[in-house]
C-alpha cells in the first residue's frame, strides 16, 4: 500500500523502516532520505511550487496540455504524485501512468481506458477510441468533471503514442478540452516534440515548466525539511560544511543529494558520530564513486 493522501505508511513499510540501524541512534521515526517518490518528503522549492501552480492552473481551466521537464533526479516523479493526489482531493477524475512506453497505440489506449474505469471495451483501436471519447463526453461534458491524465517518464513515448495523445486532446467543445494531459519528462522529450512528427502536439502545449538543479541553500533546506518530517521536528546532525559537501558532490541534483545524505548517515552511525561532518560526507561520496566506477565530480556553487 502506498502513501494515501501523503499521510500513512503500510504496516510492512513501517516494519522495514524500523530495521534500519541508524533510526534509534539519531532519534528518527522514519527513514529521512529514501528515494521512494513520496509526496510527504517532496521539498517544494520556489521552482517546484511555480511548476505546481502553473500546471494546476492549466488543468483547472481545462486548457488541455501542460508539460514539466527536468533532468533525472530533479523531483518530477514526486511532483507528479503530489499533483495526482491534489487532483483527487479536489474531486477530479485523475489517472497517473508511470510506465507509458507501450508497444502500440491500441495497447496504451486500452490501458488508459482501463485506468479510468471505462465499463466497455473493444478489440479494435477505433472501437476503443470511440469508447474513450464517449467516456470523456459523459464525464467532462455531461457531469462537468475535470478528467486528467498524468504521464510520468513521458520521454519514453514514441511518435505513434504522442500522436495518440494529440487525438485524445482534440476531443473538445468550443469552450474547453475534455481531457487534460500533464506530461512529466526528461529533456529527450523536447527533441521529440521539435520533430515534424510531433510538432502538432508541441503546438498544443499551453504551459511548460522546467525543474532545474538546486543551489547550495536549497540542498541544505531540503535536508532540514526531510529530517523534520522523519524525526517529528528535530534538527538534523549535518554540519554546515557537510551540507556544502552534499551540494558539491551531488551537483545540486536532489536525488543524488538524498542518496549521499543517506550513505553519510549510515557511515556516521557505524562510526558512532552524533554530528555528520564534512569528512563523513566526503568518505561516503568517495565510497559511492568507487563503487559505481565513476570519476570524481565536485563543483562549487553555480
Amino acid at each position: 500500500m502506498e502513501y494515501v493522501g501523503g499521510k500513512h505508511l503500510s504496516v510492512c513499510q513501517q516494519e522495514n523502516h524500523m530495521e534500519l540501524p541508524y533510526l534509534k541512534f539519531y532519534g528518527l521515526k522514519e527513514e529521512p532520505f529514501s528515494t521512494v517518490p513520496s509526496p510527504r518528503y517532496l521539498f517544494l522549492t520556489d521552482m517546484h511550487s511555480t511548476a505546481l501552480e502553473k500546471t494546476s492552473y492549466v488543468v483547472g481551466a481545462k486548457k488541455g496540455l501542460v508539460s514539466v521537464f527536468g533532468d533525472t533526479g530533479t523531483g518530477k516523479s514526486s511532483l507528479a504524485r503530489l499533483l495526482h493526489q491534489k487532483f483527487l482531493d479536489n474531486s477530479f477524475v485523475s489517472v497517473l501512468l508511470t510506465n507509458p512506453n507501450y508497444p502500440t497505440q491500441n495497447s496504451l489506449l486500452r490501458t488508459i481506458a482501463q485506468e479510468f474505469g471505462t465499463s466497455r471495451t473493444d478489440k479494435s483501436f477505433k472501437g476503443m477510441l470511440d469508447i474513450f471519447k464517449a467516456f470523456l463526453i459523459e464525464q467532462a461534458l455531461d457531469q462537468g468533471k475535470t478528467v486528467v491524465l498524468i504521464i510520468d517518464e513521458a520521454q519514453t513515448l514514441g511518435f505513434p503514442l504522442l500522436e495518440l495523445l494529440r487525438q485524445l486532446i482534440n476531443v473538445e467543445t468550443n469552450q474547453m478540452k475534455l481531457l487534460q494531459v500533464v506530461l512529466f519528462a526528461q529533456e529527450e522529450l523536447r527533441s521529440k516534440l521539435a520533430h515534424a512528427r510531433a510538432r502538432n502536439l508541441r503546438s498544443r502545449i499551453v504551459l511548460a515548466s522546467t525543474l532545474e538543479r538546486l543551489g547550495a541553500k536549497e540542498v541544505a533546506d531540503m535536508v532540514s525539511f526531510r529530517w523534520q518530517v522523519a524525526s517529528g521536528g528535530a534538527k538534523h546532525p549535518f554540519s554546515d560544511e557537510a551540507l556544502m559537501a552534499l551540494f558539491e558532490y551531488s551537483e545540486g541534483i536532489p536525488r543524488e543529494a538524498t542518496i549521499l545524505a543517506d550513505n553519510a548517515l549510515l557511515l556516521g552511525f557505524y562510526q558512532q558520530k552524533s554530528v555528520i561532518d564534512k569528512s563523513v560526507v566526503e568518505a561516503a561520496a568517495a565510497d559511492r564513486r568507487n563503487s559505481l566506477g565513476g570519476k570524481e565530480t565536485k563543483h562549487g556553487e553555480r
